[in-house]
This record gives structure tokens, sequence and C-alpha cells, in this order.
């Protein structure tokens, strides 16, 4: 008896929730795109009715990665905890969800899981689940608010995905934004070296809109007369301009300075310093990307 007394006064205690309120896409409002598709992104999404959309992005890198994004029509008014679970679908009932991870939606910012358990979605997907967030309404806090990924008409999309992943190139701009090339004694000729920097170098911008402008800046030791470094320093950051100009690259947002016997980085009065003084530096800046 008292037992029975002690659960009805905790339960009179505990606060009443209303229904879930509900984010998903239905049968006849599922759609996942393909809205980047290039050697540098890869962007699965999907729209969410009511609620904004949902985004996996992958990126060009040596490292396999995978984000997700879930955007809000309206911001996180606080953060949050979330739990995140993987919900069979209403045709197979009586299955119990499984929980994929418990992760923090940060005030005034997206949704983001990443690594691991963003793969975990997409397999969950794959097999017709239902990744699905749930956390309390901030507006209300009595109400409990559930937001799903539908799996229908998922699978073709994510194939495409799965193509375009596998064509990113094995590195990102952080590996292409700042590179030196070096050169024999009075040349200004490419080495195979910098022809495949450069290559790299060009097959990456040619898919990045927002990069604005390539530093190049040309150096020489200071072996020899002063004027005729200054021409060969010159001379040589023009046929990188000539050489990145051959690969698609806007000549006009390639900057080129001559340098001559300036700015050295090494001892010239020996050999091994000189090859260092030698040399052409790329510096490659992009637009700021809007948080």
């Amino acid at each position: 008896m008292k037992k029975i007394l002690s659960l009805i006064i905790m339960m009179s205690t505990m606060p009443a929730y209303s229904a879930t309120k509900q984010y998903h896409a239905g049968l006849d409002n599922s759609n996942w795109y393909l809205s980047s598709d290039s050697p540098i992104q890869c962007t699965l999404e999907h729209p969410i009715p009511r609620y904004g959309q949902a985004n996996f992005v992958a990126k060009a890198s040596k490292k396999i990665n995978l984000d997700f994004r879930l955007e809000s029509k309206r911001a996180m008014p606080s953060t949050e905890v979330v739990q995140l679970k993987s919900v069979p679908p209403s045709w197979h009932p009586g299955v119990a969800p499984e929980l994929i991870d418990t992760v923090t939606f940060h005030q005034q910012f997206d949704g983001y899981v990443t690594k691991q358990s963003a793969w975990r979605m997409l397999s969950e997907l794959e097999r017709g689940q239902v990744p699905t967030f749930y956390f309390h309404d901030w507006y209300n806090n009595q109400q409990l608010i559930s937001v799903g990924l539908s799996s229908i008409n998922f699978n073709k999309t994510y194939d495409a995905f799965n193509d375009c992943i596998s064509q990113l190139l094995p590195y990102n701009f952080d590996d292409i934004s700042y590179s030196i090339l070096r050169y024999k004694k009075d040349g200004s000729l490419l080495t195979q070296f910098s022809k495949n920097r450069l290559k790299m170098i060009g097959d990456y911008i040619k898919h990045d809109k927002s990069i604005n402008v390539i530093l190049v800046a040309g150096y020489t030791d200071g072996y020899g007369d002063i004027n005729n470094n200054q021409v060969l320093s010159e001379k040589r950051a023009n046929s990188v301009k000539n050489y990145l100009a051959q690969l698609g690259f806007d000549n006009d947002n390639i900057k080129v300075s001559g340098y001559g016997e300036k700015h050295h980085v090494a001892d010239n009065r020996d050999i091994l310093g000189r090859q260092e003084n030698r040399r052409v530096i790329i510096s490659i800046e992009k637009e700021e990307e809007e948080i």
C-alpha cells in the first residue's frame, strides 16, 4: 500500500507533457537532393516541412570526413541536450528505437553531428529507419519536439552522394593555400615537382568559387647582378602566373610581384642557402565563409 501511495505521489508531481510535436517529411513530400557535386564538396540535402532542412556534407581532405547539419527556420533559443535515435518507420510498429548519440545543440547555432554518428545516420536511412532528434521546446517546456529524417526516396540520391564522395580530392584548401617552388641557378623553368604542385592547385581552385586572389611572389639568391636578379624574379613569378592561367584560373585575379634579392630566408654565402633563396611563393586567398 505504501509503495502504491508513493507511486501516486511521484506521478502527481511529474510535469504533464503534451503530445510530441513532430516534424518530418511524409510519403508525398519526402525529397533528397545532391545540392553540391564536385571534387571539393558533396552535399546531400533533405527539406523538413515546417522546420528547416538537413544536410550531410563531405569535403575534399586527406581524411575521410562527414558532417551533418540540421538547419532550423528559427535559431535555437538556448543550448539543449538532444537525443538522436534511430526510429522504425510507421509501417514497422512494435520495434523499439535505438539510441545513436546524445548531442548538444548550442544557442543561436544550427544542430551538428559529426564523424561516426553522422555515418551511422546514413546507414540507418539506407536500411529504412528514421534518424530522429528529440528535445524540449524552449517556448513551451512541457512540449517535446521530434525532428525526423525520412528514408522515403533516399537510396537513389544516396547512391549519387557516394559516387560524389569517391571523386573527392585527397587534399583540402589548407593543403594548397601556401606553396614554395624552387629553381636552379639563373633558371626560370618550372621543375617537374613544381608542375605537379601547380596541377594540384589547379585541380582544386577551378572548383572553389570562393577563391578570389592568388598572390605570386618571385625571389632570387644574391649571386650575380642585382638588376638582372630583379628581372629574373619577375620572370619566375610570371611563368607561374601563365601556368595557372593555362589551368583555367582568371588571369586578372593572379597578382604578381618580383622582389629580386630582397627578403632572403637563408644564408646566401653557401650553396644550400642560395637554393633556399631561389623561390616563388604562392599564397591563395578566399572569401570568408558566412557562419
